[in-house]
């Protein structure tokens, strides 16, 4: 089985300001003038909140082809025959996805990362946003494909050729899509820590946003170590225990402030669903392993972390 981890839909920690999409590009970060860097920072926070939104939408199409159609073609391709269990067919349906993001004045055009970031970083991600988008639509015309092979069962005439070449290109176009996605993410990180501690400063609820954001990037990484089969349950182990300690320090943050900001039931809430997510890894690896069923378990109460990060720093 294909292990396929979600998308984690990463708000940044606070919205940024209206954006004017005319504005010419500079070095972020690197002036005296106070506004100038506080509108430097938003900028970067506004690029990287519509990429967000729009890999969570490319991502949660390309997810569920992989953890539900494609097994199905797998084992009809394998075996040259057609599939007795249903074929839902439906991992692109909803709206269509673009590279341009929001509307009217708060729109990005994530093809234009040079309006809101520095010439080098723009120059970086650019072919990146391309080659997911690229990917994205190849995915999809691939999927489209297949529906009409299998329906008008073309697989009699070729005995099943053309769906193995279908299911080597949503393979290639797939791995490439998650490669840009997450080469987007390492490249721009530095850039959007950056900015996000400059509006963060006087925050007074910056300690709780920042030991979250941690805490989160915490379990992407054991997410993607659990869904890795060769992962040493070693690994697993040390980044469960990362997690306890993580889960006890947040009890130490001031539970005041987070009150004032009306925060408190949300915070609370994404450490609550950490824990019964660990009570899942804790169950599993009782057996030395973590199966397929295992996975999907664990992969659903990480979607709960995630639903619950984003409701807390919204």
């Amino acid at each position: 089985m294909k292990k396929i981890i979600l998308s984690a839909l990463l708000f940044s920690t606070l919205l940024a300001c209206k954006n004017d999409s005319t504005s010419p590009s500079g070095n972020l970060f690197e002036t005296t003038n106070e506004a100038d860097t506080n509108e430097s920072a938003n900028k970067v926070i506004s690029y990287y909140n519509a990429f967000i939104e729009y890999d969570s939408s490319t991502s949660k199409k390309i997810d569920n082809l992989l953890n539900n159609d494609y097994s199905k073609f797998e084992k009809m391709v394998t075996t040259k025959q057609k599939s007795n269990t249903i074929l839902t067919w439906i991992a692109f349906t909803g709206l269509k996805t673009s590279t341009t993001v929001g509307y009217g004045t708060n729109q990005v055009d994530l093809m234009k990362p040079e309006f809101y970031l520095d010439d080098a970083l723009a120059a970086k991600i650019k072919p990146l946003i391309l080659e997911m988008s690229e990917s994205f639509t190849a995915t999809k015309n691939t999927y489209e494909e297949f529906k009409k092979y299998f329906v008008n069962e073309d697989y009699k005439d070729d005995n099943w050729e053309k769906a193995s070449q279908f299911l080597s290109d949503i393979d290639k176009n797939t791995v490439a899509f998650y490669k840009n996605r997450d080469e987007f993410l390492k490249i721009i990180d530095d850039n959007v820590s950056s900015a996000e501690e400059k509006i963060l400063e006087n925050h007074p609820i910056k300690d709780a946003i920042l030991h979250t954001k941690k805490t989160l990037k915490i379990v992407d990484e054991m997410i993607v170590q659990v869904a890795e089969e060769t992962t040493p349950i070693e690994v697993i182990e040390k980044a469960y225990s990362t997690l306890e300690e993580r889960v006890k320090t947040s009890k130490e943050i001031n539970q005041e402030k987070l009150k004032e900001q009306n925060k408190l039931d949300s915070f609370t809430d994404f450490y609550n669903e950490i824990e019964t997510m660990l009570g899942s890894i804790r169950k599993a690896k009782r057996d030395g392993a973590i199966s397929d069923n295992d996975y999907r378990d664990i992969n659903y109460k990480y979607s709960n972390v995630i639903s619950n990060y984003n409701r807390f720093v919204k």
